[in-house]
């Protein structure tokens, strides 16, 4: 794959999901978030990113922090 199929792949890809958040945030919030809200959100997911790699190392005690952990990298993908 050349590094223009690669970046239409990841173009298109970043599109959609950011189409399926909207449905969920008008689903359960009647409007879609914000720039700010947007920015709050991955700033808090980066947080418990931080939290559960702290929890995997034995520096923060947390249960089920590796479930948790994959859930939030795969979340801030996007």
């Amino acid at each position: 794959m050349n590094q223009s199929n690669f970046d239409e792949l990841i173009e298109r890809s970043l599109k959609i999901i950011r189409e399926q958040y909207h449905k969920l945030e008008l689903k359960h919030h009647k409007s879609e978030w914000s720039l700010e809200e947007d920015a709050l959100a991955y700033l808090t997911d980066a947080g418990l990113i931080g939290r559960n790699i702290m929890s995997h190392q034995k520096r923060w005690l947390k249960p089920d922090s590796a479930a948790e952990l994959e859930h939030k990298f795969a979340e801030n993908i996007w």
